[in-house]
């Protein structure tokens, strides 16, 4: 495919689209891990988390800021860079596609930890992971159309080679 300047769209989108698929390699069983595992993986810190949580609140820094609210925080930003990595690779004219797929992914994740002992399925988690979701694609477009036209203004300063004479 061509974009109008004449240039292929799939060669300026190609280190993205590489930069994605190792990310994911590199994301997918983290997240797996975090979401799948039978113990919910803050449960262990949550004596000190809370305890950070306490301190800011005394010094009334983030006093809005609770367990609950963390944890929504957390599963927000667990999909933002799933959703980036993935929009990489789909494409920016896809976002609506990845978003797609991590509300389903999400929703299956929950259906699994409905049924694990000591995990607690929330359709709350799944609104916050579509969020998430939402923020990586939309800044994966972003992210995307800057390099776009980055690299066309660099091409446009970049003069098309000429044949020079032949010197002696």
């Amino acid at each position: 495919m061509r974009d109008h300047r004449g240039g292929s769209r799939g060669a300026t989108s190609a280190p993205l689209r590489r930069l994605g698929a190792v990310g994911l390699v590199l994301l997918a069983p983290a997240v797996l891990l975090v979401t799948l595992w039978p113990t919910h993986f803050l449960l262990s810190a949550k004596p000190r988390v809370t305890r950070g949580i306490e301190w800011l609140r005394a010094r009334e820094l983030f006093d809005w800021l609770t367990w609950s609210r963390l944890e929504v925080l957390a599963n927000v930003g667990m999909f933002v860079p799933v959703a980036l990595l993935l929009t990489f690779v789909a494409g920016a004219r896809r976002w609506w596609i990845v978003v797609a797929m991590c509300v389903a992914l999400s929703a299956a994740i929950e259906l699994v930890q409905a049924f694990m002992p000591g995990r607690v399925a929330a359709a709350l988690d799944v609104v916050a992971n579509t969020l998430g979701a939402l923020i990586g694609a939309l800044l994966a477009v972003v992210v995307q159309a800057l390099v776009l036209r980055f690299r066309a203004r660099r091409a446009d300063r970049i003069p098309s080679r000429v044949a020079a004479p032949d010197r002696p």
